[in-house]
């Protein structure tokens, strides 16, 4: 037993120091632990503005590109010139149409008179 308490006040020292360092790892670890997790949102924030900015670059070039090209104008252009072939068409059709009800109704007053003129005589 008396070697147990030499060896045990040989070696407090060494134990005093142990136990303090074993604490500082475990606030160290627990500094890291806090300070990991930090790092993981900010990488996670990064990416998404990241994603957003690429979105917004992409949005740019494809307007810049469509304001350049002019396609869009082209386009209206096209539709401007389909519209007016339609109203051309349509002028047409009703010229037709009444030109058909002018005549029937000519042929109506016509067949009238003769009927009426037949009825007198």
């Amino acid at each position: 037993s008396s070697r147990e308490t030499y060896m045990n006040s040989q070696l407090e020292v060494q134990l005093n120091e142990y136990r303090q360092l074993s604490q500082v790892l475990a606030q160290t670890k627990e500094q890291y632990k806090q300070v990991s997790s930090g790092v993981t949102e900010r990488s996670r924030l990064l990416a998404q503005i990241t994603d957003d900015i690429e979105t917004a670059k992409t949005e740019m070039e494809d307007r810049g590109s469509s304001m350049t090209d002019g396609s869009p104008l082209v386009n209206i252009r096209k539709s401007l010139a389909r519209v007016k072939t339609e109203i051309t068409a349509m002028d047409v059709r009703i010229g037709v149409v009444e030109h058909t009800l002018l005549q029937a109704r000519m042929k109506d007053r016509s067949n009238m008179q003769r009927d009426l003129h037949q009825a007198v005589t």
